[in-house]
């Protein structure tokens, strides 16, 4: 996946690149819901709040709007700690709730932060949204053109995405996966429930508020729209289409969610809405793992067929002899 998108990245034009770069973005909040979906076992659509939270952070400290500015990666620093320090105190909160209940708590926060992002001027400029924030100085050198952003953000996915196998791996991983599949097994074997779906939470926001600072610094303007509920489903829809327990697999997901509104953009955003609909059915229905489990499938089984073709002709050679 990684060698297609150097390759498409090399050949294809500006517009193009630009597109894939907002999916490689969009996969860093991906990465944040497969933590607490695909290892945790809980629903949450607040990723796209603390995407918008580390965008905006990061556009108030390079621009000065609010009197105080610093170097881009000062800033990105900033946002992800002003991003920890909410998700502690929410998913505190949050977290106390089970199932649905935390579900709907975070698409609250969701609705209320698309407020805050939409009307409230100080912090966020209203549905204007804040403009001219320079771009990432990496180095020593100020990153320029789509292009170069491209390489970079490739980087950051793949070093998320191996983070993202490090966790799965992980004691902390096997811990929060228990807590999925039995709560009481857990607590049996000393695992603290609450904590560790606490620090899940801060974790995946973190993944977002990362996408948020590099989206502002690569965008160069913010506003409220790219934060919305809408974009929340959408990151639902990346997961699940490309497998929520699938690294791999979510990068091809956020890819192929980011690309099919620009090849429907003559057609209406009802239609686009049904589209995605009848796609989460088809796959819950026919792919519940999504691309990546139906490749690794594929994969398991090219393996044991060529492991038994092996066996095979291991026994007709001993039976020649």
């Amino acid at each position: 996946m990684f060698a297609i998108l150097i390759y498409t990245g090399t050949v294809t034009k500006n517009y193009t690149i630009k597109v894939i770069n907002t999916a490689l973005l969009n996969s860093l909040v991906a990465y944040g819901l497969s933590l607490m979906l695909g290892v945790g076992g809980q629903l949450v659509f607040s990723g796209i709040t603390f995407m918008g939270i580390g965008a905006y952070t990061t556009a108030n400290l390079l621009t000065g709007r609010l009197g105080i500015t610093c170097s881009s990666t000062a800033a990105m620093m900033y946002s992800l700690l002003v991003a920890g320090i909410i998700a502690i105190v929410f998913g505190m909160l949050f977290m106390r709730l089970r199932g649905v209940f935390c579900t709907f708590a975070t698409i609250g926060l969701v609705t209320i932060c698309y407020s805050l992002f939409a009307f409230y001027q100080p912090l966020f400029g209203r549905p204007d949204g804040i403009s001219g924030i320079p771009s990432w100085t990496l180095f020593g050198h100020t990153l320029k053109g789509y292009r170069e952003w491209f390489y970079v953000l490739l980087i950051i996915v793949l070093l998320v995405g191996l983070v993202m196998e490090r966790i799965r791996g992980s004691r902390f991983g096997r811990a929060l996966s228990a807590v999925r599949d039995n709560e009481i097994a857990a607590q049996t074997l000393g695992v603290n429930l609450y904590w560790t779906r606490v620090f899940a939470f801060v974790i995946a926001s973190l993944f977002a508020a990362l996408g948020g600072s590099l989206f502002a610094m690569h965008n160069k303007f913010v506003f409220a729209n790219s934060f919305s509920y809408n974009q929340s489903i959408n990151v639902l829809v990346m997961a699940m289409l490309g497998g929520i327990n699938s690294t791999p697999g979510i990068l091809i997901g956020a890819v192929l969610v980011t690309f099919l509104p620009e090849l429907l953009r003559n057609v209406s955003s009802g239609l686009i809405m049904l589209t995605y609909g009848v796609l989460v059915i088809f796959l819950m229905i026919f792919m519940p793992m999504g691309i990546g489990g139906l490749l690794e499938n594929g994969f398991k089984k090219l393996y044991r067929w060529q492991k038994k073709k092996d066996a095979i002709k291991l026994a007709n050679k001993t039976e020649g002899e």
